[in-house]
């Protein structure tokens, strides 16, 4: 009669899945303040100068957890397996298992079903919790706390601002480039009728004003007599009058924006970066287990490394950095259409999950 081969009983499943969470929580918590206090400081000045110590401050930096946690779950992924991992180095529990026949592989399964929870949880939560709380932390920060007049609307995907002489239709903005695409100038007269009208395919921020392309200008008379005129596209705006009318990735859901990539393409306008962010959107909540995986690998290949504690947080710190260095790389690449959106959002956690297979796969058993 064959030999059977050892393998972890639940309980033992359990307890390295319990090894691995309870350093992932904390270096969760540690990560999340860290960039808490960051943010804090960057905004200092700001806060004193708007009175934002209280609790409008509060309630703002609340609101922005959701996203923090988002942003820094996959780190923290990677610090909890270094970390678990290397406590169970110190008391020989990974030797005794490998000297018993159990595999790497084995001993690697219940914090990758784990790891495959926390992937889940992120997306669920960028989806529903972060796009919400990043628009209202938006929203607090530049209108309650800065005490700016929000003079501009969202009406079917459009723009529309109110003037000084009337109102500013436009199509999308562009903050990167500091560019607008399809504005039109509705100037009205003392009786709120239309008097002109001045359209232009594009404009750019030049620092002091709008530089328009493809200007078109009409003045419409009383008997309803339309003229073309040689007027010029004067916005009374300025790029942070359309700043918070413009969404960033992370205050959209995935089928928002879907459909606001779909209305810019039917309007003939080009989406650009808003297609790597929806690739990203998928991407993303992956690098968790992507990390868990490459730390297994590291603290399992070829014998069972002595880490210390601090040199396995500094280890996932490192190769954290490296993944979003990578990924700030690949995904600028695409914003400015060097590399496809698919191959800007996916190549970092290609390359990270080739490594982490690599090194578990070539490595020895015990």
């Amino acid at each position: 009669m064959s030999r059977l081969r050892p393998r972890l009983s639940p309980v033992m499943d359990r307890f390295i899945a319990g090894q691995f969470f309870g350093p992932f929580m904390v270096c969760l918590a540690a990560f999340t303040a860290a960039y808490l206090l960051g943010d804090m400081f960057d905004r200092f000045d700001d806060l004193i100068h708007y009175g934002g110590l209280g609790l409008l401050g509060l309630e703002y930096f609340a609101l922005k957890l959701p996203l923090i946690i988002s942003q820094v779950l996959p780190v923290a992924s990677l610090a909890g397996v270094l970390l678990g991992f290397a406590l169970l180095n110190r008391s020989g529990e990974v030797l005794a298992c490998q000297q018993l026949g159990i595999s790497r592989l084995e001993m690697a399964v219940p914090v990758l079903v784990v790891a495959i929870l926390i992937s889940g949880f992120d997306f669920i939560v960028s989806e529903t919790i972060v796009p919400a709380a990043t628009r209202e932390a938006k929203y607090i920060y530049s209108v309650q706390l800065k005490k700016r007049q929000l003079r501009a609307v969202f009406a079917n995907r459009r723009i529309w601002v109110r003037v000084r002489d009337g109102f500013v239709s436009v199509e999308s903005y562009d903050k990167t480039r500091g560019q607008l695409a399809g504005v039109t100038h509705y100037q009205l007269d003392d009786k709120f009728g239309l008097k002109e009208l001045a359209h232009a395919k594009s404009a750019k921020w030049d620092g002091h004003q709008w530089i328009p392309t493809g200007l078109t200008s009409f003045e419409l008379a009383k008997g309803g007599a339309v003229t073309k005129t040689d007027t010029q596209l004067a916005l009374d705006l300025s790029p942070a009058d359309f700043g918070l009318l413009r969404f960033d990735p992370e205050e959209f859901s995935l089928w928002e924006l879907d459909r606001y990539i779909q209305d810019l393409r039917s309007m003939g306008l080009d989406p650009g970066g808003y297609v790597v962010d929806r690739d990203l959107k998928y991407a993303m909540p992956l690098a968790c287990l992507i990390m868990v995986a490459l730390g297994m690998a590291l603290s399992l290949d070829p014998l069972p490394r002595n880490l210390s504690l601090g040199r396995s947080f500094g280890l996932a710190i490192i190769i954290g950095f490296g993944y979003w260095l990578s990924l700030g790389i690949t995904s600028s690449l695409g914003r400015s259409g060097l590399l496809s959106a698919v191959i800007a959002a996916w190549l970092p956690n290609f390359m990270f999950t080739m490594i982490a297979l690599s090194i578990f796969l070539f490595g020895e058993e015990r």
